[in-house]
């Protein structure tokens, strides 16, 4: 098998026989993990999930549990401590000009893996809300960035505060509105203590990226430099992923609904970001809404609909002179029917767990193995004299 070749390690569970949209996962621990989705009658779901190391199958943990009664779309979660999870949703009920943005902990039972709310959620934007996106700043804090109400449908972003004795949620700051235009399929993540890089698709469904400063005394969200436009098509379900202090890796559907990847550099001195080399298209089918995971300091697993919406997955590489980035091997196709809403997350070094909206709009989730070859043996200089 090629260096980087994905395979499947056992086989897909079929954990939702009826509907399951917009997965976002999270590792809770070595073979435990945790999926929100739009399940049936669009209510939101969330369901722990067990993975057998010498085997490889997943099993669920414990039955599912609907956290969202009325309505529930587009989850973005993050660990707050080994067993509870922060999630940001479109939710219910409907009321002009749009759904609720919430946010609530949910708590893992990890002797029965059954999931439950951990306190009353919060609603923090009663007028509407879509396409969360957030990540963690630090051990109570989070940032979430959302698209807003009333056309053009301008975009915020805030940050929020775990209260880790009585797991409420609170507003850190007010928000901050950095779009005046929607901003859908989005993707974020941590720079460093205070600053967080964003991309996502905004004014004339074009691609933005931009890095934004958070002050941790206030929680004051600022942005620190001028967005840059790096794609003047489209720029739809982004999946980014940091590589080292000042380089990140996106993906995303752009031009035709082709799939492309590129490696962006942040200047930590004044915080503007620009491409670091030129973008591969790496798929010129299809690749819908994106989902990417290091598998070491220089190569990138991702998941995504292609052709005829099924489901493909493969490993990139980045050239961390050039900062170019070329496809390993040939891609799988792991789903010949349908494979959309992709969400992954790691095991280990070479097996990775990916949920995804299958045949049927059921929920399927499976194990996925990277041949990472094996470290280059080194000349120690030691030899013995006689």
């Amino acid at each position: 098998m090629a260096n980087y070749a994905v395979t499947t390690a056992g086989t897909a569970l079929e954990f939702d026989t009826q509907y399951a949209a917009r997965n976002n996962c999270f590792t809770i621990d070595e073979n435990h993990f945790i999926n929100f989705y739009t399940g049936v009658t669009t209510h939101g779901f969330a369901q722990a999930f067990a993975v057998d190391t010498s085997t490889w199958a997943i099993t669920t943990a414990n039955s599912k549990f609907e956290f969202d009664t009325q309505f529930n779309q587009q989850n973005s979660c993050w660990q707050v401590d080994t067993n509870h999870f922060i999630n940001f949703w479109q939710g219910g009920p409907f009321a002009l000009p749009g759904y609720s943005g919430l946010a609530q902990i949910l708590e893992v039972d990890t002797s029965t893996w059954a999931v439950t709310t951990a306190a009353t959620r919060l609603e923090f934007d009663t007028e509407s809300n879509a396409y969360n996106y957030c990540c963690k700043i630090d051990t109570n804090h989070f940032i979430n960035f959302w698209a807003g109400s009333a056309s053009p449908f301008p975009s915020f972003t805030q940050v929020f505060e775990v209260d880790t004795s009585t797991w409420a949620v609170t507003t850190a700051n007010s928000s901050l509105e950095f779009e005046s235009n929607n901003v859908e399929g989005g993707t974020c993540s941590l720079v460093d203590a205070n600053h967080v890089i964003s991309f996502w698709n905004g004014a004339d469904n074009d691609g933005f990226t931009q890095i934004f400063e958070i002050n941790t005394t206030t929680w004051a969200v600022t942005t620190a430099a001028a967005s840059l436009e790096f794609d003047t098509v489209l720029a739809s379900g982004n999946s980014c992923f940091q590589i080292d202090d000042n380089h990140v890796i996106n993906f995303w559907m752009g031009d035709g609904g082709d799939g492309f990847t590129q490696v962006f550099t942040i200047n930590t001195s004044n915080w503007t970001v620009t491409t670091a080399a030129t973008r591969l298209e790496f798929d010129t089918q299809n690749s819908l809404r994106n989902s990417c995971y290091q598998v070491d300091s220089n190569h990138f697993i991702s998941f995504w609909a292609g052709l005829d919406n099924d489901g493909y997955t493969q490993v990139f590489e980045v050239d961390t002179s050039t900062w170019a980035v070329t496809t390993t091997s040939s891609w799988l196709e792991f789903d010949t029917q349908y494979g959309v809403d992709n969400s992954c997350s790691t095991i280990d070094t070479s097996h990775y767990i990916n949920f995804w909206k299958g045949v049927d709009n059921d929920g399927f989730a499976q194990i996925f193995t990277v041949d990472v070859p094996a470290p280059a043996a080194t000349d120690t200089g030691f030899f013995l004299m006689f």
